[in-house]
Order: structure tokens, then C-alpha cells, then sequence
């Protein structure tokens, strides 16, 4: 009588693959609307006037998952803000930034959030979104009104 071994061993390959499956972590993007790269295109105050006009340079929000990445370009490049955000109904709230300077001692530097006010962060960190499209963002703070572009 012969015994068939390719059951016992397809039974054993689909057991081990359901196994690492599930072991496997979920790392996909789900910011949605809001995760992307988006370039600061206007920066305006309550009165109407421009606050940021440097054309040489240029701000840029990179958002994946719960992280957002600040930083300016041209520049510095191997410095930039990182930071947790959460969404509180219509309100971007940034926490704690660190700055990521590489060839240092200190790779990662906490900072308050008034380190951000640069990047259109306002004191306590909450930003309304206006508007959210998949080309467009508006969002409002103390600092006042950032219109970014999906880059």
C-alpha cells in the first residue's frame, strides 16, 4: 500500500503560512485623506497679510499613520520635527515634537510645541480643519489660516 505524502505536506505549508500571516503586523497607511505629503502654499493671518514668503523655500507636512513630519526645504535637510497627532473631531492636536538631527549625540531632541510656531503650529497645538480633499487641505489656528497643496 502506498501512502500519499503530498496531503500531509500541503496540510503543513498551509499551516505555517496562516501562521506567519497572522503574525504578521498591519504597518498600511491609515491617516487616509489626511496622510500624504503636503506643501504650505499660503500662510495668512486674521487681518488678510501673508506671514510666510520665503520663495526660496518651502514647508512641508508629512503625514503617515499617527506621525507628522515637519520640515523646511531647502535647508537643513537632516533636521526636521517629528510628532504623534490624533484627530479630535474636526481638530489636528500635535503632541510632543522632537527634532531629528542625525550625526549628533542626541539623535532626538524633545521640544515644546512653541518650537513649531514656524511651521504654522499654533501654542497649544490644535489646528481645525477647513477643508480636507484629496488634492487640498485648509487648516486654521491661532497662528492662522495654512492652505497646502497634496505634493
Amino acid at each position: 500500500m502506498k501512502i500519499q505524502k503530498h496531503p500531509i505536506i500541503y496540510c503543513i505549508v498551509a499551516l505555517l503560512s496562516l501562521f506567519l500571516y497572522t503574525s504578521c503586523e498591519n504597518k498600511r497607511d491609515d491617516s487616509g485623506t489626511l496622510g500624504g505629503m503636503w506643501q504650505l502654499v499660503e500662510w495668512r493671518i486674521a487681518d488678510g497679510s501673508i506671514v510666510y514668503q520665503k520663495p526660496d523655500t518651502t514647508i512641508y507636512y508629512k503625514i503617515r499613520n499617527n506621525l507628522l513630519m515637519l520640515q523646511e526645504l531647502p535647508g537643513e535637510t537632516d533636521t526636521y520635527f517629528l510628532t504623534y497627532y490624533h484627530l479630535e473631531d474636526d481638530y489636528l492636536v500635535i503632541n510632543q515634537p522632537y527634532t531629528i538631527v542625525r550625526d549628533s549625540e542626541l539623535d532626538t531632541i524633545p521640544y515644546t510645541i512653541d518650537a513649531l510656531r514656524k511651521y504654522g503650529i499654533p501654542g497649544n497645538g490644535r489646528l481645525h480643519i477647513d477643508v480636507m480633499a484629496s488634492d487640498k487641505m485648509v487648516l486654521t489656528g491661532e497662528e492662522g489660516t495654512l492652505r497646502f497643496r497634496k505634493y
